[in-house]
Order: structure tokens, then C-alpha cells, then sequence
């Protein structure tokens, strides 16, 4: 049995989502996986007295693993100042980085593999001289049991008529400002609609979307009929992932990285302004059967482009690859 260290300074998400459902289907293929939530002792911050510290950590948490996991690119820096070549590593790049500077770059050279979860962040650091690099894109796998639509609602409390829904951490890079504003116009324009948000607990006001928690995302998005994601930051969107298995409608921002996922007025309905949202979503949120032909497409993109089987596989195949290369 291999044994892999995810680390990874994410509690809430959708690279943890993907994360937990990853680690918990590769046992079946010979792999065993520990998952370490470092926030509390990765800060976001990086220098000398900072990296010396967590390079004791880091060593410490994979003794006794044959790999490390690096999740994002803090993560990545932490492995690459603890191992750099001495010992296996590789990363995950769920989204696009926010900087392209040669320390970066460098670090994240000293990784065995680079894994981008969109051809997008490839190029990226491609254009950067990254090394190492390969595409996997995450898969999803709607759960056995799924309540339906009109059950989902009820066990999520939802008793209005028209239901949109979002998710994504407190921070700028998801656009929930957008998410909020477009809350208050819809519930306005159309009466009964209303926007339910699954984020973290007490980061972020939020006065006309309803901040929902403890809430499982699948039972969520199975009672929405409209999945909004105005996230600006290029790279993989879980929720967006998991609308379209559901077979849901999906809005999001034109990212060069959604346009990898859907095809635009067929599986996915794109805005590109945050002006054009609250138009668009009010159109997509009044006509029923455009809803349900975006749905249709979307669910059959998903089968074949986001299996989560085919990505279980890819993800051993690489694991087994880098613990067999010197």
C-alpha cells in the first residue's frame, strides 16, 4: 500500500471538496490517504524565520509517507523549502496563481509533478517556465441516495419558488458581492426567488442572500433550480462541477478556464461584467425551457468530461509514476 500525505491549508471549498473525495477512492487503488489541514500552522505570510519554522513541520507531518501532496501554491512553497529534491512531492494547482514571480516559479520547480486542474493554469505557468507539468481535471460523482429536487427543499427549508444557488470562500477572488447585489435585484423583480449561498460561517455580511451552513452542497445544488458562480478568479469550480452533474443550469463568469467545462449557450450560460449578471440571470431565471435544455447539456458534458472514475485512475497512474521516477 503507497501512503500519500494531502496537505493542504483548506477547511471549506471546493479544492477540499475535491480533495476528500479523491483521497477517500484511491484506497481502492492501492493508495492510502491522510489529509493534514495545516492553516493553523501554514501562515499565509512567507520569509526566512517564517519558512525555517514550517520546514520542521512539513518534515515532521510526512515522515512516514511516501508522498506529499501539496494543495495550492502557499502549500507547494511549504514542501519545496522543507524536501526541494530530497524527498518526493508534488502539487495541485486548482487555480490560476495570483503571481508568476520567479521565487514562485522556482519552488514550485523543485516538485516531481505539477498537477493543473484546467488547461488554463497550465499555460500559465507554462509561460512562466514551469516544469513538470501535466492536466488532470477533477471529477465529480453525483452520491447514491440523492434526495430529489422537491425532497432536497424540504430538508434545506426552502419553501419559496425559484431558487438560486452559490458557493464559494469569503473572499474577493469568488465574487459574492456580485452574488449579493444580484440577490437583492432578482428577489425584487420576481417575487419568491430567492439566493442561498453556502460559504464560511462569519466572514461576510450578507443582507438579501441567505448564508446557509451545515448544509450538505449536493443536497443544495439538487434543490436549486439555477446554480450561479460569479467567481472572478480564473481555474476549477466545484460548484459549477456539480451543478452540471446534476444537470442543473449553470451561470458563470467568462473565465478561459469555465469555457474548458461548457460551451457557451449549450451546456452554460456565461456573463462577462458584473453589470451583464443580474440581466442575464433574471433572463436564464424566467425561462423554464432554456433552463432545462442547459441542464440536459450539461449533465451529458459531465459523464464524460468531469467521471470521477477517469480522474481517480489518472491520479494513481501519476502517483505511481513519480515514486518510480529519479
Amino acid at each position: 500500500m503507497i501512503r500519500v500525505l494531502f496537505l493542504t491549508r483548506q477547511k471549506f471549498g471546493g479544492a477540499r471538496t475535491f480533495a476528500d473525495s479523491l483521497a477517500e477512492r484511491l484506497e481502492s487503488e492501492g493508495i492510502e490517504v491522510v489529509t493534514d489541514t495545516a492553516d493553523d500552522w501554514i501562515p499565509e505570510k512567507t520569509g526566512w524565520a517564517v519558512d525555517r519554522k514550517v520546514s520542521r513541520l512539513v518534515r515532521d507531518a510526512g515522515k512516514g509517507f511516501d508522498l506529499v501532496v501539496a494543495w495550492g501554491y502557499r502549500a507547494a512553497w511549504a514542501c519545496s523549502e522543507a524536501f526541494y529534491l530530497k524527498k518526493p512531492w508534488v502539487y495541485v494547482a486548482y487555480d490560476t496563481p495570483k503571481t508568476t514571480h520567479d521565487q514562485l516559479i522556482g519552488r514550485l520547480g523543485a516538485a516531481r509533478s505539477g498537477i493543473c486542474c484546467s488547461r488554463s493554469t497550465r499555460r500559465i505557468l507554462d509561460d512562466a517556465d514551469g516544469v513538470n507539468l501535466e492536466v488532470i481535471v477533477p471529477g465529480v460523482a453525483v452520491p447514491a441516495g440523492l434526495p430529489s429536487k422537491e425532497v432536497a427543499r424540504e430538508q434545506i427549508g426552502f419553501g419559496g419558488e425559484r431558487l438560486i444557488v452559490g458557493m464559494g470562500r469569503a473572499v474577493y477572488d469568488s465574487g459574492l458581492d456580485v452574488f449579493e447585489d444580484v440577490a437583492e435585484m432578482i428577489s425584487e423583480e420576481i417575487p419568491g426567488t430567492e439566493s442561498w449561498v453556502l460559504t464560511e460561517p462569519g466572514k461576510r455580511k450578507f443582507e438579501h442572500a441567505k448564508v446557509v451552513k451545515e448544509v450538505d452542497p449536493w443536497v443544495l445544488i439538487q434543490a436549486a433550480d439555477v446554480v450561479f458562480c460569479p467567481d472572478r478568479r480564473a481555474g476549477f469550480k466545484m460548484a459549477v462541477a456539480m451543478g452540471m452533474a446534476l444537470g442543473k443550469p449553470v451561470m458563470a463568469r467568462e473565465l478561459s478556464s469555465l469555457r474548458e467545462m461548457g460551451v457557451p449557450d449549450v451546456s452554460m450560460e456565461f456573463f462577462e461584467n458584473d453589470g451583464d449578471a443580474y440581466y442575464q440571470l433574471l433572463d436564464l431565471i424566467s425561462a423554464p425551457v432554456y433552463q432545462e435544455s442547459l441542464g440536459m447539456a450539461a449533465r451529458a458534458r459531465a459523464e464524460d468530461y468531469l467521471a470521477l472514475d477517469r480522474c481517480v485512475q489518472e491520479y494513481a497512474r501519476m502517483i505511481r509514476d513519480v515514486l518510480t521516477r529519479r
